[in-house]
Parts: C-alpha cells; sequence; structure tokens
C-alpha cells in the first residue's frame, strides 16, 4: 500500500553577472563621519544618526567607536545604541562585534559612565540572546488537495496527523513556534535545525457497489531542510524527499458516509507515512 522513500534532487544554474558600480548611501556617509570627524560634536551627530538604523554596518562602526572614539560622550552613545540595536536578526559578525566591544569597554573604559552603560547594555543583549530554542524545529505547511475533491475536513485532519506524528516522535522535535516563525539567524542562533514538510492529497476516487462504497486515497508528504523564513526548502541531493501512500475505507454510500469515509482514509494515510517514513528521514538529518 506504501511506497518507499524516494530522494529528489534539484539542479540548479548560477549566473553569475557584472556586479553594478558601488555608490554611497547614508550609512556610508555616517560612518564615514564617525571615524574622521574632527570635532566631538560632529562625531557625535553621527553616532546618534546610526543608532537610528539597522544596518549591520552601523552596528560595526557603533562597537569600533566604543572601543577607539577618544571622546566619553561619543562612546557613551555607542553603547547605549548597540542595546538597543543587536537583536537576533543582526548578522552573526555584527553581533559577536557588538558584545565584543561592550565587554571590552565594560571591563577597561576610563569613564565611569561608560563603564555603567557598556556593563548594562552587555548584561541586557546576552540575557536576550542566550535564549535556546528546540532541537529540531518542523515547519509543517498546510495541506494540500490537488484533487480539489477532498472534504476541507479531510485535508484539515491530515495537517493535524502530519503534526501529531512528528510532535509525538521526539520531545525533542517542535511543531509550534511561538510568535513569527523564525529566520534563518534566529534557528542558527538558538542552535536549532529545522525542515518543512509539506503534504498534499494527490488521488481521491470513490466506487460504489449496492449500498457499500470503496473509498480509495493517495497521500504525498514532501520534507526538505528549512532555511527559515527569510530562507527556502533547501534542495540538496539525499537531503531532499518525497513519500506517497495510498489507502481505502469501506463505507456506506450517503453524502455524510462518504466524507467520512475519504477523512478516515487520507488520515490514516498522512499519519502512517509520517510515521514510517518521514519522521526516520528527519531523524537521520537531524544527527
Amino acid at each position: 500500500m506504501r511506497r518507499g522513500f524516494v530522494a529528489l534532487v534539484l539542479a540548479t544554474a548560477i549566473v553569475v553577472g557584472q556586479a553594478p558600480p558601488a555608490r554611497a548611501d547614508a550609512v556610508t556617509d555616517q560612518i564615514a563621519t564617525l571615524e574622521s570627524g574632527k570635532s566631538q560634536k560632529v562625531r557625535l551627530s553621527a553616532a546618534i544618526a546610526l543608532s537610528k538604523m539597522t544596518d549591520d554596518r552601523a552596528v560595526i562602526a557603533l562597537a569600533d567607536a566604543l572601543v577607539e572614539d577618544k571622546d566619553a560622550a561619543v562612546r557613551r552613545v555607542a553603547a547605549l545604541a548597540l542595546k538597543k540595536m543587536v537583536t537576533s536578526s543582526t548578522g552573526k559578525s555584527a553581533r559577536k562585534r557588538a558584545l565584543d566591544a561592550l565587554a571590552q569597554a565594560k571591563k577597561s573604559d576610563k569613564d565611569k559612565k561608560v563603564k555603567k552603560s557598556a556593563a548594562e547594555a552587555l548584561a541586557v543583549l546576552e540575557e536576550a540572546l542566550a535564549t535556546r530554542g528546540p532541537a529540531v524545529f518542523v515547519n509543517i505547511d498546510a495541506p494540500l488537495d490537488h484533487t480539489k475533491q477532498a472534504p476541507a475536513k479531510a485535508v484539515q485532519e491530515l495537517g493535524k496527523a502530519v503534526k501529531a506524528q512528528v510532535r509525538r516522535a521526539s520531545k525533542d522535535y517542535a511543531v509550534d513556534w511561538q510568535g513569527a516563525l523564525p529566520t534563518g539567524d534566529e534557528l542558527q542562533r538558538m542552535g536549532t535545525k529545522a525542515f518543512i514538510i509539506s503534504a498534499a492529497v494527490v488521488a481521491l476516487t470513490t466506487k460504489k457497489t449496492g449500498k457499500k462504497a470503496v473509498v480509495s486515497c493517495t497521500v504525498k508528504i514532501r520534507v526538505a531542510p528549512w532555511g527559515g523564513a527569510d530562507g527556502n526548502e533547501k534542495w540538496v541531493d539525499a537531503q531532499t524527499g518525497t513519500a506517497t501512500g495510498s489507502g481505502e475505507a469501506h463505507t456506506g454510500v450517503s453524502d455524510k458516509a462518504l466524507a467520512n469515509g475519504a477523512l478516515d482514509c487520507i488520515a490514516a494515510v498522512g499519519e502512517q507515512l509520517t510515521d514510517d517514513e518521514v519522521v526516520p528521514f528527519i531523524r537521520r538529518l537531524a544527527k
């Protein structure tokens, strides 16, 4: 009744083009002013301007200013700015630069106010960034009905069946995420490996014989590594696959009986495929 798990390979053509000529922007201009401005007032103004930006370059520039600028007011503004600017969405290298700068300022800055501001900022960021996520997060897409014939409730039950089997597979597997789905950077920071599952009803037929009927269904489930809300599935040889299974339910011929038969068939096949094929596949990749 069930066919095996099949690895898929997606060939991708990469086109390399000529990069457009570089041009100055507001971030670049303010960084240049912060680094080379001759007066404290000018550098302070640049630091404040950069503090309102989310660009990683601004974070790095302020981190550098925190440990290099000769004026305490500029350094303190940099420390205060980093506390608000650095988040889980900040690039890994920029985030590390900011934390290192704050740690250095906390330890050795000659100005007491700067040291205090750096210490407070470092404590806030370390607590905010220290959160660990689940070992594995499985993002389960809303199931689809390619046949356009399956009862809506049956399609919903397919999603519930898949989710239940993944959740049941391991206490380290999460199928729900508090708040918005995580970005790739958040997954990396939290040490979480992520996958995406897409299930679909691909065939549904009914055969009636007198007062009895047989409802036959086929379900296909696709699974792949997932790069976060800002990424995509990663189509990599031996790391992406589909499982297809079929089943049947014996029922009566009333509309209600046929709908229930479709629901039972689709949910049972989805549950079996997830338990026998999808979960073991994820388990192998997650090791």
